[in-house]
């Protein structure tokens, strides 16, 4: 068994990934990162491996924050669970329902011909220090594909007993008077023993690149996020193989949108 550690510095001892001779796909492994680097520095939260389907180990990283202010006698120290349902032809509402317990927004086809492919859903547990349950993380994570190429919408139910950090980025306000945000960002995937160099410190310090550490990567890879949230749920698209302009990926959360 092989193992994904140490994503950056400041989570080396709190991410762990396994995986069962399948590695993990590009997708996973960036969104992964970017939702880790967007947790503000004073989360205090431990990632535990989550199981995912074919076998896949992956760290769920959940934006759960545990400041005081989001508890007042408990704190979430760690999530647990699984996302191993899988709906592979476009569901029904109610299959969306019974499969994740919840019902987001979700698109059968877009505008530009991509089209749904599959469906992950779960519901994950939040824990405090003691594995007691504080919470609930409802999830389901779409792929949308077109002649090999995807992108990746994910539906999380805010949870009710903590918060998700902030929407950054830049704010873009839809035809219908909807707020969106884009942010985007370059990369640097690295092997797990790789040294950064005093210009990747400094890379990392300006925000050229952003460094991820893993078994056998080496290569660069633009990211990007549209997110918005409505009726209590977070919606993310990424991109992460620079199919999709800014443009489009604004389009595809209209499309969302506007789904009745």
């Amino acid at each position: 068994m092989r193992s994904f550690t140490n994503f950056d510095e400041k989570i080396k001892k709190a991410l762990t990934q396994e995986v069962d001779d399948i590695s993990p796909s590009d997708h996973m492994l960036s969104n992964i990162q970017k939702q880790i680097t967007d947790r503000k520095e004073d989360n205090n939260m431990k990632i535990k491996s989550v199981k995912h389907s074919k076998g896949i180990m992956v760290a769920c990283a959940i934006l759960v924050l545990t400041t005081a202010t989001c508890f007042a006698a408990s704190k979430i120290a760690s999530i647990s669970g699984s996302i191993d349902k899988k709906l592979d032809t476009f569901p029904t509402t109610k299959q969306m329902e019974t499969t994740a317990g919840f019902t987001p927004k979700y698109v059968e086809e877009f505008s530009n011909g991509y089209k749904f492919e599959v469906v992950f859903a779960g519901t994950l547990d939040a824990n405090d220090a003691d594995e007691n349950k504080v919470s609930e993380i409802k999830t389901a994570d779409f792929t949308y594909e077109k002649d090999g190429a995807e992108f990746y919408i994910e539906a999380m139910q805010k949870p009710k007993n903590a918060s998700i950090p902030d929407m950054e980025g830049e704010l873009v306000t839809l035809t219908n008077g909807q707020n969106v945000y884009y942010h985007d960002w370059m990369h640097k995937f690295k092997p797990a023993d790789y040294v950064m160099t005093e210009q990747d410190k400094i890379d990392q310090a300006n925000g050229t690149y952003e460094f991820a550490f893993g078994e056998d990567l080496d290569f660069i890879q633009h990211c990007q996020v549209v997110e918005w949230e409505e009726n209590n749920i977070r919606y993310s698209v990424f991109c992460y193989d620079d199919n999709l302009t800014k443009a489009d990926m604004v389009k595809i959360s209209e499309e969302v949108i506007n789904k009745n």
